[in-house]
């Protein structure tokens, strides 16, 4: 008898023998086990690969990919190896391996609901959100009776605003379940997003009910708080979080954006260092802090941490082409596309000219309602908007990823300004419609209702309505969207032409802020603009503003016409616009005394 048949049974006994021991938790004496399996063949592949599930089980990741390499070896297509190598990747951050993985496992066990589950929430964590979606909904065909399936496909549908379809999963997994406090949670957090804080706040309190010492409840009521503009009460619920569970790492996130809200900057920073060391593979950890070091003007930091923002991830996986990072282009194509808010594009719009300086011939894609505004942007040789056919292209970039591109620092950022220009036309054509001898306003005060940081950075029209009481001045509205109804709203209350029904698009706002002296806005796209067309602008922010005003400045490095009012503490914007209104006051005075035509420099009053 051969020793490779007498070791079989040794084999087969230890192999079982540390099973055993392994689900008694007895993770040493089952590893000793496992290592003591005599060349284990096919039916014992799994003692190989076992440690380095004890190994994950203990969080120890790097030693989980050391024991994995050998399981491969014996079976590469074992479920528990795939699994566990999966799973060893998700913990080193690797999500696009862990993916790979997981896509095998599914392909081996297409009934398993659990598989589909785990590709599903990759896939999410990755931001492939309707990929996800598609997971999860195989996952709940699979196992139609499992709440959480029904949850967590309600989360995804969230993410990509089917609010109404979501509802109706949360409320089927309530059914199942109704003793689950989870599922108030996500309802809960759907009913936020649907503006009912009345029943969100009823199934927040039963889950709390159900289950008072949970921290992903307590993470989720900041949510409700934050939403609803108590970010104080948001901050206390975050810590909450935290006490209730230290190694919960998105209470640590969360408390950081709170705090950092509330000017907190040194214990934000703490947090989300926290939040990095507890899962070092968070893209929104590490786009947190790239933030914070933005903001601080620590620029060639930031930038790199600012591309994991989960936006640029998912453009990234758009195209095929490669994303350019700075490479000599050397007449090839090149698609320069929009991928966050419309301040953002007007903001780096700057850098095309330096692209096709590069070499590049660049295709410029932008949203709807700047491509007229757009059109005839220096060094481009097409620029499309969203929606339109793609030419042929060798290289990518999102517009925000050009600073990283160009190493752009303060003393670097391209600020060769006006380098946004109405059509000249229509510019004329206004200069016409506004004659007069009062000094020209224009006037915004809110931004993209669905911003998350709308509710605090956007000012109410009726606290603006004394500024616009001042003698020899004639103030414009350039606001549009929901915001825009409050001019009718407080009718005789607010001195103020409404030019909503004149905009089209940006192209017109341009026009119209070609023939004004001054535009006071809020941090929104009208402010951008503004900026880039190099007319004085006034930009009123709150106590801890987006990281492009930088801290405790009254200038900016992006925009030299610009001039910033900030809040000194959280919520109080009457002391910004008893500023305002003094600074206001004392350059209508000057303007009047020293005649219509003097030219004098609004950006420097004061």
């Amino acid at each position: 008898m051969s020793k490779q048949t007498t070791r079989v049974p040794q084999a087969r006994k230890l192999h079982k023998k540390g099973r055993e021991r392994h689900r008694a938790r007895r993770g040493g004496l089952a590893e000793a086990c496992y290592h003591g399996v005599p060349n284990p063949g096919p039916d014992c592949a799994s003692s190989v690969q076992r440690p380095g599930g004890l190994a994950l089980n203990a969080g120890q990741y790097q030693r989980a990919r050391q024991l994995r390499g050998e399981a491969p070896a014996v079976n590469p297509d074992d479920p528990e190896t795939l699994s566990n190598m999966a799973e060893s990747c998700v913990g080193q951050g690797e999500l696009e391996q862990a993916m790979g993985h997981y896509r095998r496992l599914v392909e081996l066990c297409p009934l398993s609901a659990k598989a589909h589950t785990n590709l599903a929430l990759t896939e999410e964590r990755i931001g492939n959100l309707k990929a996800a979606a598609d997971s999860y909904r195989r996952a709940l065909a699979l196992a139609p009776g499992s709440p959480e399936a029904y949850c967590q496909l309600a989360i995804v549908l969230r993410q990509l605003d089917d609010l109404p379809e979501a509802l109706r999963l949360t409320e089927n997994a309530v059914a199942l379940d109704p003793a689950r406090f989870q599922t108030y949670n996500s309802m809960g957090i759907v009913l936020t997003d649907m503006n009912n804080p009345v029943a969100a706040s009823r199934a927040f309190q039963r889950a709390v009910e159900l289950k008072p010492d949970s921290a992903l409840t307590a993470v989720n009521l900041g949510y409700f708080f934050v939403r609803y503009g108590d970010i104080p009460a948001a901050a206390d619920s975050y810590r909450c979080a935290v006490k209730l569970d230290p190694n919960l790492y998105v209470a640590h996130l969360r408390l950081g954006t709170a705090l950092t809200q509330l000017g907190d900057r040194a214990g934000a920073k703490e947090c989300y260092e926290r939040a990095r060391d507890l899962c070092p593979g968070s893209s929104e950890v590490i786009t947190y802090l790239g933030l914070l070091h933005l903001s601080e003007g620590n620029l060639s930091q930031g930038w790199g941490e600012f591309e994991y923002r989960q936006s640029a991830r998912r453009a990234r996986g758009r195209f095929p082409q490669p994303q350019w990072k700075g490479e000599p282009l050397e007449g090839a194509h090149i698609f320069l596309h929009a991928e966050q808010g419309l301040g953002d594009a007007l903001q780096c719009v700057r850098y095309v000219p330096l692209v096709a300086a590069r070499g590049g011939k660049v295709v410029l894609g932008v949203q709807k309602r700047l491509h007229r505004l757009l059109a005839g942007t220096e060094g481009a040789r097409q620029v499309i908007s969203e929606g339109e056919p793609l030419p042929e292209f060798s290289w990518h970039c999102p517009l925000f990823s050009l600073p990283l591109a160009f190493a752009t620092d303060l003393d670097t950022i391209p600020a060769r300004i006006p380098y946004v220009h109405p059509n000249p036309t229509q510019a004329e054509a206004w200069r016409q419609r506004l004659q007069g001898n009062s000094l020209r306003i224009g006037l915004a005060w809110g931004g993209n209702p669905n911003y998350p940081h709308e509710l605090w950075r956007s000012i109410p029209l009726e606290k603006l309505a004394p500024l616009t009481g001042l003698a020899n001045a004639t103030f414009y509205s350039l606001q549009m969207g929901p915001a825009a109804a409050q001019v009718k709203q407080l009718g005789s209350r607010v001195h103020l032409i409404d030019l909503q029904e004149e905009q089209k698009d940006f192209a017109d706002t341009a026009a119209i802020i070609a023939n004004l002296d001054l535009v006071i806005s809020v941090d929104t796209s009208v402010a951008h603009l503004a900026g880039a067309m190099g007319k004085p602008v006034w930009i009123l922010l709150n106590n801890s503003p987006d990281w492009r005003w930088l801290i405790d400045r009254e200038d900016s490095p992006w925009y030299p016409t610009a001039r910033l009012f900030r809040q000194s503490t959280f919520g109080n914007w009457q002391e910004v616009l008893t500023r305002v209104e003094r600074e206001l006051c004392g350059l209508v005075a000057r303007t009047a005394a020293q005649g219509r035509d003097s030219g004098i420099k609004l950006v420097d009053s004061g």
